[in-house]
């Protein structure tokens, strides 16, 4: 690569790689395994839900796909039933983020449609910049793709960084909501803003968790038998 495909490739992959190692220690060091929390996932996404004037709204647990990852309606709130029982510290973040969403937004059912299809034209844009990129890297001949496996992931980065201002937004609010209602101890809500952080910063990591999920998915597959 010449030097500026390499200042493409650092400012993006590595950028990328740099934020998915942050969070992959924040989770170690801050996910507190096998200690239980008195609240549930439950709990953290009511105790959002009132504190934005949401008391009416109703929180139901689903499983088998049906309205996953905190999918809303006018009048219902639903989450995945591994975050709803959920005790742990992860759990309660994902649940809070999921519950501000809804506090936030309107018409959460058509925001939510309008995340998958973000999220599934990242995906592919990911994917095709890789295939780019490394097909111009290793095969004589195609160096002509790197430049444009180099533009797919500026173009993904520059996205999740226009969307970084809310996700910073709603790590500070619902961090300061808990912080408020007092019931975590000082070591659990350090845990919490952490991790809270960490999510805030995910999608920067897209270009290194997507594929490296994907091939993850694929081994557990494999290995299932499925």
């Amino acid at each position: 690569m010449n030097p500026v495909h390499w200042l493409f490739f650092i400012a993006t992959v590595g950028l990328s790689a740099a934020v998915a190692f942050y969070g992959i220690w924040v989770r170690g060091r801050y996910s507190m395994p096998g200690v239980a929390s008195s609240l549930t996932g439950c709990d953290a996404a009511r105790l959002v839900l009132d504190r934005m004037g949401m008391a009416h709204v109703s929180i139901t647990p689903v499983g088998g796909g049906k309205n996953p990852d905190g999918l809303s309606e006018s009048d219902g709130f639903f989450l995945p039933r591994r975050i709803y029982d959920g005790r742990d510290l992860v759990s309660l973040v994902r649940a809070a983020r999921l519950a501000f969403v809804k506090g936030q937004l309107s018409n959460a059912v058509f925001w939510e449609h309008l995340k998958r299809k973000m999220v599934f034209a990242a995906r592919v844009t990911v994917f095709l910049g890789w295939i780019c990129f490394l097909s111009g890297v290793f095969i004589r001949g195609l160096g002509f793709l790197m430049p444009l496996g180099l533009g797919a992931f500026s173009v993904v980065v520059l996205f999740s960084f226009l969307d970084l201002s809310f996700e910073l937004e709603m790590e500070e609010r619902t961090s300061k909501m808990f912080k408020d209602a007092d019931c975590f101890e000082p070591h659990e809500l350090v845990c919490f803003r952490k991790l809270n952080l960490a999510m805030s910063l995910e999608r920067i990591a897209c270009l290194v968790r997507l594929p490296s999920d994907s091939v993850s998915g694929l081994f557990v597959r494999s290995r299932h038998g499925v």
